[in-house]
């Protein structure tokens, strides 16, 4: 029998690249019987100041006039305008919400990077929509899988959502209890070990997977690896 995955990009990042980045994960999930549904995220991810000021001023027009809409990066929250805090996690959540009313339900979700920290957020956002007076009787997944996550203290401060550590406090003992596979890059420059092992902390004891890896910040492929994501996802579909 099949089962469904949502799949959440990272930051500057968008469907399109995500499906790429993930071919060789993709491609044995489906031969497992997954469908895996790749979504982007609503908000533009700015180029850094550093990499414009490093373009030509053709390089730039470029940029802004001939991306073609499925290429355009994007992030679950980004800056704001004045580069004082991070805007757009309510946005995201509610076109989630909608996703998973009209495309869902998932069996699963993927999430990389910024997809990874926004996954159990979604998770709990869920769960408890109650709590912000949504009477939507959502189905929950029945797994993730984790890779590079956090838990991002740039949701903290947001004026158009609570911070990520009460949204996850919501769970007795602050506590997610749906299995997980977190996958950490014990060379990742961009999320470091010890923040992804923070997030581990935060699921009850014992209902994750931590597989750590040699390698940095990406899904990693080796015939180890593949087997263990193969593996995880079976032991949460086979019955």
């Amino acid at each position: 029998m099949g089962f469904r995955i949502l799949c959440l990009h990272g930051y500057s990042q968008n469907e399109k690249v995500f499906r790429k980045r993930s071919a060789v994960l993709r491609k044995d999930l489906a031969a497992a019987g997954a469908e895996l549904i790749y979504v982007t995220a609503p908000h533009l991810a700015p180029v850094p100041d550093q990499e414009l000021d490093a373009m030509t001023e053709v390089e730039r027009l470029r940029l802004h006039s001939e991306q073609k809409p499925e290429d355009v990066l994007k992030g679950w929250w980004v800056s704001n305008a004045e580069k004082t805090g991070q805007v757009g996690y309510k946005e995201s959540i509610q076109l989630l919400k909608k996703i998973w009313i009209e495309q869902g339900p998932f069996d699963g979700i993927l999430g990389f990077s910024q997809g990874a920290a926004m996954a159990p957020l979604l998770l709990s956002e869920l769960a408890f929509a109650s709590t912000v007076n949504d009477a939507t009787p959502y189905i929950l997944p029945r797994f993730m899988i984790i890779v590079s996550g956090f838990v991002s203290s740039a949701v903290t401060g947001m004026a158009d959502a609570p911070d990520q550590e009460s949204v996850l406090n919501l769970w007795p003992q602050g506590k997610i209890p749906v299995p997980a596979m977190h996958v950490i890059g014990l060379g990742d420059a961009w999320v470091l070990p010890s923040e992804s092992h923070r997030l581990v902390e935060r699921f009850v004891e014992g209902v994750s997977v931590v597989i750590e890896h040699e390698g940095g910040h990406y899904i990693p492929t080796t015939a180890d690896m593949r087997t263990r994501f193969k593996e995880f996802v079976a032991s949460q579909t086979s019955t």
